[in-house]
């Protein structure tokens, strides 16, 4: 027998407890099929997919750090820039001829071909033998669930009369992944537990009660669509790439049976006799961060592993769980969203209620809270930054490299981090900011011949900031770094601090500062813009009907670096020099350019639009995240835009539309998009078609998690508004929606806020509000609007203050924000 687990009885029952909330369980009456059917855990720096086999439960690993390539892989895969500025000039020179196609391969040669890619790290399957015939019995009373509130995933049935109880769950406490299976009604013939990997086995070992693999990572993984398809590569020569390993302990109550090596990379460990058995895993790699070199020493992941598995089986299960479900719930529990009772049937599983009432409020919720649940999985502090998929990802080749895509993405990853609840799990996406903004300088010199730093559109674990080859209407975007820079801002208008805005904020911004500074060129009207400009991914048609996408002073660029520069002067400390350049060039903007049709005109020049539903909407930047002032007339041009636009789009732009429409209070036009948000990805005809998939992650199609996250930004923005120096309270409930309950959400100045609401007449109208200052500095009087009308309330850090709809009076009120 392997050494028993300690402290008595291995499994706490949950069950009881994953039937209790609506809103915070997904479960199935089948075993998953495929990833997107899987349910997945996380502790920010392991990651797992669960699919809940019957006779084999197969959990899919990943490690935050399992990424291709080294720090020197950037340089590795471009050519030797020779004169970036002269580059930019001649581009610049071919642009202002009018010659956009020339400009445009001058732009091509200050590509580095491609970020490195996100991968696969592991698989772990237990096996469970019930013996002839019981092999051949169809399973009864199957189920699979996943509790939000404890984060563990737990599936059951029932095969020749022994029930079968498998619990699974990734502590944040101890850094392990922990199994624990119970069978009721006798034991099993056989139980098997085996390792394998995608990646190259360098070493497996078997010892008694314990497996392990040593990994080796690939030098180099070009996306799919790269063109030469050189796809994943190992042993480059002078090419560095990670090493890493995974180790599984189990304890049981059987008896051990033989080690066999089997089919597997890692071996087998086999037992007979078992009622109760519990397996602990870890991994690690010789990743140490971003713009730092790799670990030397090669054993170092097993022996992190080895740390982490036997310290946690040396403790109790109860102990184990205990300390995860603290470590979750401290800030799972921070806030959440209440809808009311279903109007669809929670007896369905969920794939079929998505299926049949896609329109329940209470699936809303459910998606909300799963958001959060998926933010807190996949980024915590110490941990990466999420990325295209957060945590999870099944592919040696995943789509677009699964990489930080910063023209919009990775940012609408974090936009509900601060208004959520969430302010620990933003932490991972400013020390990815730390990283950028020390590698950037190097290319800001290189490519370009300026101060600060600089990022474009893609990024990867090594702070990746050149431009990637590709078509310039994506690969030549200078703006990832100044957008990104402004989650800073935002932390610090939650309440973060200001030795935060001192020591964290301002150095980074500081720099993206200073790039665009020299970045942008005076125009012959006396404003300053930028050449060459694009507008993320979109194309535009010259006056010959060329298709095309650089030209001058796209809307977006103008916005966010208008943007920058305000957090700039908010943050800047007393007598820093650049603020006057800072303020100068603020002023010297360009006003946004409306269009003959009365929508945002996306480029300084009025360019025919070949694709005119294009999912990317970044020229409406300064409407959402931005909080530019928008007047009855800009207010307008923006509805027109998205109309123009249209609503159907993929997953993530879905939710930018909702969160744009939320901004203009359009709650008709929020309903529309939530049909859309809601229906079954992978039916419609349009490959860029988002909704759902059967686990709710967000499709692009593919599987993106931006469209899980930007959805909780969109719901907080119909919750409550807090841009504009007032609280707005319920600006966009949808109809839909007519009663329920917010609790601990996030607004400006860093304030918590409790709602309540009701539709008493069939349109929400506010039931209560209570709201308490998160730090003593962010106390003090603020101004609540609702319906139209007022109020001026003090907040202090102790006691909450309380409201309801009689403490409201009359007030003239814009639906400007």
């Amino acid at each position: 027998m392997t050494q028993p687990c300690p402290a008595g009885e291995l499994l706490t029952d949950l069950t009881s407890a994953s039937r209790t909330s609506d809103a915070h369980t997904l479960w199935f009456d089948t075993p998953a099929q495929e990833f997107t059917q899987a349910l997945p855990l996380g502790n920010g720096q392991l990651g797992a997919m669960c699919y809940g086999g019957t006779r084999q439960a197969r959990i899919q690993l990943n490690d935050a750090t399992a990424w291709s390539g080294s720090p020197g892989s950037e340089a590795a895969n471009g050519p030797t820039l020779v004169d970036g500025p002269g580059v930019v000039a001649r581009a610049r020179e071919a642009l202002d001829a009018g010659e956009h196609a020339a400009a445009e391969l001058e732009l091509a040669t200050l590509t580095t071909a491609h970020t490195q890619s996100y991968l696969p790290f592991a698989e772990l399957l237990l096996d469970l033998d019930f013996g002839d015939p019981a092999s051949l019995e169809t399973p009864l009373h199957y189920r699979r669930a996943l509790d939000l509130r404890s984060a563990v995933h737990e599936h059951s049935y029932t095969v020749a009369g022994r029930t079968i109880t498998e619990q699974v769950y990734v502590s944040a406490a101890h850094q392990v992944l922990v199994l624990e299976l119970r069978v009721a009604g006798g034991r099993l013939p056989r139980v098997s537990a085996a390792l394998s990997s995608p990646l190259r086995v360098e070493k497996s070992t078997v010892q008694p009660g314990s497996l392990g693999l040593q990994l080796r990572l690939p030098t180099d993984v070009a996306p799919s669509h790269a063109n030469p398809p050189t796809g994943v590569q190992y042993d480059q020569p002078g090419r560095e790439s990670l090493r890493g390993a995974v180790v599984a302990h189990w304890q049981h109550d059987g008896t051990d049976l033989d080690q066999d090596y089997g089919t597997h990379d890692g071996g087998v460990l086999a037992a007979a006799g078992v009622s109760r058995l519990r397996i602990v895993l870890s991994t690690g790699t010789t990743f140490v961060g971003s713009a730092q070199a790799l670990n030397t020493d090669q054993a170092a992941p097993l022996k992190l592993a080895t740390a982490r598995v036997q310290s946690a089986s040396a403790r109790a299960s109860n102990e184990l769980l205990d300390a995860h479900i603290g470590a979750h719930s401290e800030l799972y529990d921070r806030a959440e969203l209440d809808l009311g009772q279903p109007t669809g049937d929670p007896e369905h599983p969920l794939n079929l209620r998505l299926r049949q009432s896609p329109s329940d409020p209470a699936l809303a919720a459910l998606l909300f809270n799963y958001g959060r649940y998926l933010l807190i999985s996949s980024s915590r502090p110490g941990t990466l930054a999420g990325n295209l998929q957060g945590i999870w990802n099944e592919s040696m080749q995943p789509p677009w490299s699964s990489n930080y895509t910063i023209n919009i993405n990775t940012q609408m990853n974090y936009w509900a981090a601060e208004g959520a609840n969430l302010a620990p799990c933003h932490e991972p996406l400013f020390d990815l900011l730390d990283a950028l903004s020390v590698a950037g300088r190097h290319t800001a010199r290189t490519v370009y011949g300026l101060d600060g730093w600089v990022a474009h559109h893609n990024s990867d674990a090594w702070a990746f900031t050149s431009p990637v080859a590709g078509d310039a209407a994506w690969s030549f975007w200078p703006m990832g770094g100044a957008w990104l820079a402004t989650h800073l801002w935002e932390h610090v208008r939650h309440g973060g601090g200001s030795e935060f805005a001192a020591e964290r904020a301002w150095p980074v911004i500081k720099g993206a500062s200073e790039f665009a500074l020299g970045w942008l060129v005076p125009q012959l009207d006396g404003t300053l813009g930028t050449s060459p400009s694009t507008s993320p991914e979109n194309h535009f048609l010259t006056a010959d009907g060329v298709m095309a996408g650089a030209s001058h002073s796209s809307t977006a660029d103008i916005t966010i670096i208008g943007r920058l520069f305000r957090a700039a002067l908010e943050l800047a400390p007393a007598g820093e020099p650049l603020v006057a350049d800072i303020r100068d060039a603020l002023e010297r903007l360009p006003a946004i350019v409306l269009a003959v049709d009365g929508t945002v005109q996306e480029w300084a020049q009025p360019f025919g639009q070949p694709e005119p539903t294009h999912r990317h909407v970044s020229h409406l930047y300064f409407a959402y995240p931005g909080e530019t002032e928008l007047t009855p007339t800009l207010a307008h041009a923006v509805a027109r835009t998205l109309d123009a636009r249209g609503d159907d789009s993929t997953g993530w732009s879905l939710a930018w539309k909702l969160a744009l429409r939320a901004r203009l209070r359009d709650t008709e036009a929020v309903e529309r998009l939530l049909v859309l948000m809601f229906r079954t990805a992978g039916e419609q005809h349009n490959p860029h078609a988002g909704g759902l998939y059967p686990n709710m992650f967000a499709a692009h199609p593919p599987f993106q998690i931006d469209g899980n996250f930007g959805f909780v930004a969109a719901v907080l923005e119909c919750l409550v508004q807090s841009h504009g120096g007032s609280i707005d309270l319920l600006p966009a409930m949808p109809t839909v929606w007519p009663d329920g309950t917010a609790r601990g959400l996030v607004v400006r100045p860093g304030l918590e806020l409790d709602l309540a609401w009701h539709s008493p007449t069939g349109t929400p109208a506010l039931r209560s509000a209570r709201l308490r200052a998160r730090t003593q500095q962010t106390a003090g009087a603020v101004t609540l609007r609702w319906g139209g009308r007022s109020a001026v309330v003090h907040v202090s850090e102790k006691d909450w203050t309380a409201l309801g709809p009689a403490d409201f009076l009359d007030a003239p009120y814009s639906n400007g924000s």
